[in-house]
């Protein structure tokens, strides 16, 4: 932690740099979570959206586009997000020949950083907003715990197929405790999940510090083990910092939709 960019004075770079990338592994992440054990029947990815792409063309003229990448959540690594966000302004007075050129390069890059195979677009206009699950939010709950706490979820016996979501959903960033706001979306079939219980687990990660992939993987894994659905499908819109959204899924269905759109709130 204390070698990441985070939290330390900046200087924005001037000239392409792709060594500014700074992956994350995935195994020791998981392994500090108490995750020793190999993933299985877990699928999923992370999406990110950059608004603030920018680069040159051969005349030097400012080209703008907002960039899509997405890769697998059993890729090696993730990207630490501020690493990035210096990585595309390292760009921003590199002359590219075409579009094609700038995403031959990026994809080069992001592939070595996360040593995975990234799916890369670059857009003009933002994707579409999804229609919202049905919300939580407003639920009347005594109180929730100052800690994570899995042990308050809750189920009724009776049968359910439904997406439930929170808009109230807060975590920090474990290097400088910074707030990260998210859209947290439950979509399950199974035994019916008690609602206030769901929201006062996911309102226990108020100040609870973990990167965004970390807080939705221990969300899947703790409504897994806790409420024991058939299927389900954990996905968090975070508001975006720097010009960035980063936006995790985690399914246990191979064939999940692999498309992140934006939520309203983005």
């Amino acid at each position: 932690m204390k070698d990441l960019s985070l939290g330390k004075p900046t200087n924005y770079p001037v000239t392409y740099d792709s060594d500014l990338l700074v992956p994350l592994d995935r195994l020791d992440s998981r392994r500090n979570r108490g995750v020793d054990n190999p993933i299985q029947n877990m699928f999923g990815l992370d999406a990110w959206t950059s608004y603030e792409l920018s680069w040159l063309d051969l005349n030097s003229i400012p080209k703008n586009g907002i960039l899509y990448l997405t890769y697998n959540a059993s890729s090696k690594n993730f990207i630490e997000s501020k690493s990035l966000k210096l990585y595309l302004n390292s760009l921003n007075n590199t002359k590219f020949s075409s579009q094609l050129n700038l995403i031959s390069t990026l994809q080069k890059d992001l592939d070595k950083c996360t040593q995975s195979t990234v799916s890369l677009e670059i857009l003009q206009s933002p994707k579409t907003i999804e229609e919202p699950f049905f919300s939580i939010d407003s639920l009347s709950i005594k109180d929730y715990s100052s800690e994570v706490n899995s042990l308050v979820l809750k189920t009724k016996d009776e049968f359910a197929e439904e997406k439930v979501s929170t808009s109230l959903f807060r975590s920090l960033c474990p290097v400088t405790s910074q707030p990260d706001w998210a859209t947290v979306s439950v979509e399950y079939k199974g035994q019916q999940i008690i609602h206030e219980t769901l929201l006062s687990y996911l309102l226990s990660y108020r100040n609870h510090q973990g990167f965004h992939e970390e807080c939705v993987e221990r969300i899947f894994f703790d409504v897994l083990k806790r409420c024991k659905p058939e299927s389900l499908t954990v996905r968090a819109n975070f508001l975006r910092r720097g010009g960035i959204e980063i936006n995790p899924i985690r399914s246990t269905l191979q064939e999940f939709e692999g498309e992140m759109f934006r939520g309203e709130r983005q």
